[in-house]
């Protein structure tokens, strides 16, 4: 006579192995760990929101790193500001559940927390322009070749003004401040006439401080 051996899974019923299958399935759908996916999304995508500021209603793109890029609606619409972005970035948009911390008050130029700003992708020279541009304070000019001296590259003014025509974050980064040597204003992203008029008010402004 053969011995017959039992094994545990003839007991188990076709519930049984339906619920022990879907209980699998489950641990496979569920979210994978939080350090896995922190961060994923400000690699994937940037931020966007509206706000006021002197220049009126601006777009303000955002990563995880800072702000990334200022234009006004009236100068590049909404779709055009996000495919614009895209195009320079190479990243897409989201809308932003909340505004950056300073944000609001450093575009308006008031004295407080300025926030970080997101400057990837620009060479050595385009960050030191803008960094030295961003120490001119409220209620001051310098000429463009200052800008080109403070920026390692005396003798790149033409260069220097340049990337300021470029600046991917104007306020925050405040090309409006820097003038030709004669002190006459220069050319500006938003035009000229804008450029003298942040540079009046602010001028009334820091006297009245």
């Amino acid at each position: 006579m053969n011995d017959m051996t039992d094994h545990p899974t003839d007991d188990l019923t076709d519930d049984a192995v339906s619920t022990d299958l879907l209980d699998e399935l489950a641990n496979l759908a569920s979210p994978p760990p939080a350090e896995l996916t922190e961060g994923l999304f400000d690699r994937l995508f940037d931020r966007w929101l509206t706000t006021e500021s002197p220049l009126g209603p601006v777009l303000v793109a955002y990563t995880g790193r800072g702000v990334s890029f200022v234009r006004t609606s009236a100068l590049v619409p909404g779709e055009q500001f996000l495919e614009t972005h895209r195009r320079r970035f190479g990243r897409p948009l989201r809308r932003a559940d909340s505004t950056p911390a300073g944000l609001v008050d450093a575009l308006w130029g008031r004295p407080g927390s300025v926030p970080e700003v997101d400057l990837e992708g620009l060479s050595a020279f385009e960050h030191d322009v803008l960094a030295a541009t961003r120490t001119i304070p409220l209620g001051q000019t310098r000429p463009y070749a200052w800008v080109a001296r403070e920026a390692g590259s005396p003798r790149a003014v033409r260069a220097a003004g340049s990337v300021l025509a470029r600046n991917p974050v104007p306020l925050l980064v405040p090309c409006h401040r820097v003038v030709r040597s004669d002190g006459s204003p220069g050319q500006y992203l938003f035009g000229p006439e804008t450029k003298q008029q942040l540079l009046s008010s602010e001028y009334a402004r820091a006297h009245d401080l």
